[in-house]
């Protein structure tokens, strides 16, 4: 039987959604924006078979927010001591888009605690032009609030996705974070390359990419996917930058299949 437990008061605030003392837990890192709820939906189809640990990233969510930039390397520090702190032996991290990055970075650091990794709308580095971008998308919430960047920061990674309660649930979400703990966010990803993180991975590897998505585009997807040593790639051909929340039946099954295959269902 599965239980909710939330440990939210030390560290990272999260959600276990686990038995008495899991051996195994998928571990959930969310897309920059977002925040544990990102993966409600997946996590109905999960919890039934593995346990999965949902988290708000360092300044996401109700998690601790970071005195400068959150950088990838604190992340996967707070991720760390996270798992140790849940007595969790064995995770797999799956991560979205900026996520992703952040999965990766964890699974190369921490080689002996996973066994495999998911990789949802990923990429290698962030590009100068991305980069760019993304100063002057920190600068404008700074100057004017979350409502500076709003519909586009939502309407681009939700490019013809319909307008669904779930799309407005996002909205809703995003638009109410704090703008400060968001730049915070943005910051600290401006400079980030996990390609070295990506090369040194010897576990299987599951590589999506939403066909719709035009901030990481398929192609970067496949850059990861061919600089891994052990990995498998699917598109999704109608989702878009969030594949996970835009497709979570499909995507959760996905998942649940190579884990199946890889040994890391008990």
């Amino acid at each position: 039987m599965n239980t909710l437990i939330d440990a939210g008061t030390a560290g990272l605030n999260h959600v276990l959604h686990a038995g008495t003392a899991p051996d195994i837990a998928l571990l959930l890192i969310h897309p920059l924006g977002a925040d544990l709820a990102f993966w409600d939906d997946c996590v109905r189809h999960w919890a039934p078979t593995i346990s999965c640990v949902a988290c708000d990233l360092r300044s996401a969510g109700q998690s601790p927010r970071s005195a400068g930039p959150a950088y990838i390397a604190q992340h996967v520090a707070d991720l760390e001591a996270l798992r140790a702190q849940l007595g969790i032996r064995k995770v797999v991290p799956i991560g979205c888009a900026i996520g992703s990055m952040i999965a990766a970075a964890y699974a190369a650091a921490h080689a002996d605690h996973v066994d495999a990794v998911v990789l949802s709308n990923p990429t290698l580095r962030t590009s100068a032009k991305a980069a760019e971008a993304l100063r002057a998308r920190a600068a404008a919430v700074l100057a004017g609030g979350l409502a500076a960047i709003l519909p586009a920061a939502v309407d681009t990674p939700f490019l013809n996705q319909p307008m669904d309660e779930r799309r407005d649930r996002y909205f809703q979400r995003f638009a109410s974070q704090d703008a400060q703990a968001y730049a915070a966010s943005i910051m600290g990803i401006v400079d980030a390359d996990v390609s070295a993180d990506v090369a040194a991975l010897r576990c299987p590897a599951l590589v999506i990419a939403g066909a719709h998505d035009t901030l990481l585009p398929t192609e970067q997807a496949l850059q990861v996917h061919e600089a891994l040593a052990d990995s498998e790639f699917q598109q999704f051909s109608d989702a878009a930058h969030f594949v996970p929340y835009q497709q979570p039946a499909e995507f959760a099954q996905k998942v649940l299949h190579f884990l199946a295959r890889t040994g890391n269902l008990h």
